[in-house]
């Protein structure tokens, strides 16, 4: 199925195919991510094998199999797979080859953040994903969700209680922005003119964009001052046009903002001095001819 096939994409993704058990780069106290004093964001998995039977990097099948042209919805193409080099996705950006992901010790070490695209009651992703890893990541994901403004509540919110609850994490799988557009804060978008052609023109679309990725900015410099090694961010395909929650035409702003959603995911390594990496891909083309 297209979910099913989705999800080995982005469990391969998720833990970057590399060997895991790297210790974190060297970072001074006045390097740390947030600007602050404290400690480095090292947990006692560094420099360990993953344990026997437990899934990690190396572990993990590269290979993304062509799909069965038998079933119509098979969607994965071959050209949208994880390069087998551990380059990232093709279309993607990020996940440089020199930063090594962490082992997965335990199922909730990874963590699954974002709206309604990842978890809905229609979906069947969250099941897809432990069919597919063998894990039992832990769900924090929400329908209706956004990133900094409009929704029902804030993913950033999601990210910070789940590490509240259980500080043991390090590698986040997560989407997110998609909602802050399709629901947006009526006094950001009182008429849905960002669901128009016209939106990408519109400072007050342009600015619930920038408000964003503020806000992913700022739970990512977050989430690296607390040990997290990898963040997986994959961005939404086209939705269909003229529907009662997407607009007239919500792939236009969706577009716009892609390519910066993009740069400030390429740009989360080097903000972060190596610490964190934040590997982007970009679901139209895995999807496109299969909408």
């Amino acid at each position: 199925m297209r979910t099913l096939s989705l999800a080995l994409s982005l469990a391969c993704s998720s833990l970057v195919l590399g060997a895991c058990g790297e210790e974190d780069p060297a970072v001074s106290p006045s390097d740390d991510a947030d600007g602050d004093d404290g400690e480095d964001g090292k947990t006692e998995d560094e420099g360990d094998d993953a344990p026997g039977g437990k899934l990690d990097a190396g572990r993990l099948d590269a290979r993304v199999t062509e799909p069965d042209t038998s079933k119509p919805d098979a969607a994965t193409k071959p050209d949208a797979a994880v390069k087998p080099d551990g380059g990232g996705p093709v279309g993607g950006g990020g996940g440089g080859a020199g930063l090594k992901p962490k082992c997965v010790k335990k199922d909730s070490q990874v963590m699954i953040v974002g709206d309604s695209y990842i978890n809905w009651v229609t979906h069947t992703f969250p099941q897809d994903i432990i069919d597919v890893s063998k894990q039992n990541w832990r769900m924090e994901a929400v329908g209706a969700y956004s990133m900094g403004s409009g929704g029902i509540g804030f993913i950033p919110d999601l990210y910070r209680e789940s590490m509240k609850k259980d500080p043991d994490c390090h590698t986040i799988l997560m989407d997110g922005g998609g909602n802050d557009l399709l629901v947006a804060d009526s006094s950001k978008d009182a008429w849905g003119d960002c669901k128009t052609d016209k939106a990408p023109t519109l400072k007050n679309c342009q600015d619930i964009i920038t408000t964003a990725i503020a806000a992913a900015d700022k739970m990512l410099m977050e989430a690296s001052a607390a040990g997290i090694r990898d963040v997986v961010y994959f961005f939404y395909p086209h939705v269909p046009n003229g529907t009662l929650l997407g607009g007239p035409n919500p792939n236009a702003m969706l577009d716009f903002a892609l390519p910066q959603v993009k740069d400030f995911c390429d740009g989360v390594e080097e903000k972060t001095k190596g610490k964190t990496r934040c590997t982007f891909i970009d679901m139209v083309p895995v999807f496109e001819g299969h909408e």
